[in-house]
């Protein structure tokens, strides 16, 4: 079967699909017999134990540079972290670039704290207090980063940056491949769908010994004063790792092609609202998101996507936004390097690896590893009418898919507000 679907691959010349290489492995996880990847989010780097902690209760500051060689990010994770009123922690990068503060009982309010990413392969922990009488904390463990969260420029007819995985050849039924071409382009690139792209974020969490890659986008909800994102549930099915969720928005480059992030803003943690599994297999799910309150309210900075419940027709031109690789932000908006065919809806209505029956959508666009958990829009009203998460989903089509948001809408209720435009 592998050879065939090789040999036969080897005679397309596609444009413009990339693998969603979310998932490392060939073939349905719930059926052998399809041809579909199992997705699962990338996975960024490692949990590794750390030992460290102040005394307690403490006397006064404490600090210490926490390493962990060759890393390529640094995530420190405290335990029981209880400091007292007016002290404050902050975990900084040797140069002070990145810095960021944490106090009482941390973001989450329960004394688990999973601090913000910090690049390179030292962060700097420092307790600030005068005169000391809280309780502390204890470093448990840290994420040790093995892919680069560096900004990397993205311009027509170069090869994907920072993707060692990717190569370009055409293909079908594999999950690593970019077909033919690449179309994808910086954020930047395309001012005009400024409402459209500011609600997209980047997502790095924790689950068992790993650090993983998503995508989210904050949804519209029926009270303006609560931030909802919503995300695969094949990225975050737990409130564990909802916990550790560091929320990045606006990590784009701030011109087309060029070199400098703009600043944007990060959110640690959030609730689980509600999830619907990958597949109906196993879980009696299928519809692979997850809804997540996050704190604060980052909706009234960045804004929020609208589902809609109007179905797709083929042919319907899309805008696929999204962090493939963790990367600043990129749009699928064309299919090939000459920027002459649009990315577009390719099949609805269709039943994907386990999913609920009828309820996917197929296109022809690039992703990669990190952009499971993307809006699918379209591009003439900008309304959400598709949720990425899947890649190559019929045989020799090199075709990606995501869930329809009329799907989702139903199963969320009241969770979230739909348009039917």
């Amino acid at each position: 079967m592998n050879r065939m679907m090789l040999v036969a691959g080897s005679l397309l010349a596609l444009t413009g699909c990339a693998g969603n290489v979310d998932a490392p492995g060939a073939g349905g996880a719930d059926d052998p017999d399809e041809l579909e990847t199992a997705p699962g989010p990338l996975r960024a780097g490692d949990v590794i134990a750390y030992a460290a902690e102040t005394s307690h209760p403490y006397a006064g500051g404490w600090k210490q540079a926490i390493t962990s060689p060759g890393a390529t990010f640094v995530r420190v994770h405290f335990d029981d972290f209880s400091l007292a009123k007016g002290d404050y922690v902050t975990v900084s990068s040797p140069d002070g670039t990145q810095s960021f503060r944490y106090e009482d009982r941390g973001p989450n309010g329960d004394g688990d704290v999973w601090a913000f990413a910090v690049d390179g392969e030292t962060a700097i922990v420092e307790l600030h207090s005068t005169s000391g009488g809280g309780h502390g904390f204890s470093i448990a463990d840290i994420g040790h980063g093995t892919i680069a969260l560096a900004p990397a420029s993205l311009t027509s007819g170069d090869a994907t940056p920072g993707s060692a995985s990717l190569a370009r050849r055409p293909g079908g039924g594999t999950p690593d491949i970019v077909c033919a071409t690449e179309g994808r382009e910086d954020i930047a690139c395309h001012p005009e769908l400024d409402l459209q792209q500011r609600p997209v974020a980047r997502l790095l969490f924790a689950r068992g010994t790993g650090m993983y890659l998503c995508t989210g986008w904050l949804v519209a909800t029926g009270d303006d004063r609560n931030t909802t994102l919503i995300t695969n549930n094949h990225c975050i099915s737990t409130q564990d790792e909802a916990t550790t969720l560091e929320t990045r928005f606006g990590y784009q480059n701030t011109a087309c092609g060029g070199p400098t992030v703009a600043a944007g803003e990060s959110v640690m943690g959030g609730s689980l609202l509600k999830t619907n599994s990958r597949t109906r297999t196993r879980s009696r799910g299928g519809l692979d998101y997850t809804l997540i309150r996050l704190p604060g309210n980052p909706q009234t900075t960045w804004g929020v996507l609208t589902p809609t419940t109007k179905a797709p027709s083929v042919g319907n031109p899309i805008n696929f936004i999204q962090h493939p690789g963790g990367r600043p932000k990129e749009i699928g908006f064309w299919r090939d390097d000459a920027h002459t065919l649009r990315c577009q809806i390719d099949a609805i209505d269709q039943t994907y690896s386990g999913t609920v029956s009828g309820s996917q959508i197929g296109y022809s666009c690039d992703s990669e590893g990190g952009s499971s958990g993307s809006p699918i829009i379209d591009a003439g009203t900008g309304r959400a009418f598709g949720l990425h998460h899947l890649a190559d989903v019929a045989w020799l089509s090199c075709r990606n898919g995501g869930t329809e948001m009329s799907a989702i809408c139903a199963d969320a209720g009241g969770l979230i507000r739909c348009a039917t435009d």
